[in-house]
């Protein structure tokens, strides 16, 4: 988990509009987190910037996300390296996925997140 982004606490109001700002600098996306599998370090409604990663350059204790078999994106931490890809788990479950990353399934890695917050301002000057 040493590897994954603590969400930095900004206003809900433009929160999706910084995180879509700092995708669009790394050349990836931004992605709204739901679900708690990753709680405590991502709660529902964490917007993720996913970064695009070379499979060969993970590293252990990232957030990175992939594609399941189910065809939707899954953010989870890489736990290790195996003969076929990653182990991956949510910080939150008792056990790892079913299915691993790989180099096919792999959409990149969590570079920043950020936590909507309602009723705090933006700071004047």
């Amino acid at each position: 988990m040493a590897e994954s982004p603590v969400p930095q606490t900004v206003p809900a109001a433009i929160a999706e509009s910084v995180a879509n700002s700092v995708a669009r600098q790394v050349g990836g996306a931004a992605i709204r987190r739901s679900g708690n599998s990753m709680q405590p370090l991502n709660n529902d409604g964490v917007i993720m910037v996913v970064a695009p990663t070379k499979f060969d350059e993970l590293k252990r204790g990232q957030t990175v996300v992939y594609k399941n078999r189910e065809g939707r994106h899954v953010a989870h931490v890489l736990v290790a390296k195996c003969k076929k890809g990653w182990r991956v788990t949510g910080l939150n479950n008792r056990t790892h996925d079913g299915q691993g990353v790989n180099s096919e399934n792999l959409h990149g890695v969590v570079v920043n997140a950020f936590h909507p917050v309602s009723g705090i301002g933006l700071a004047s000057r």
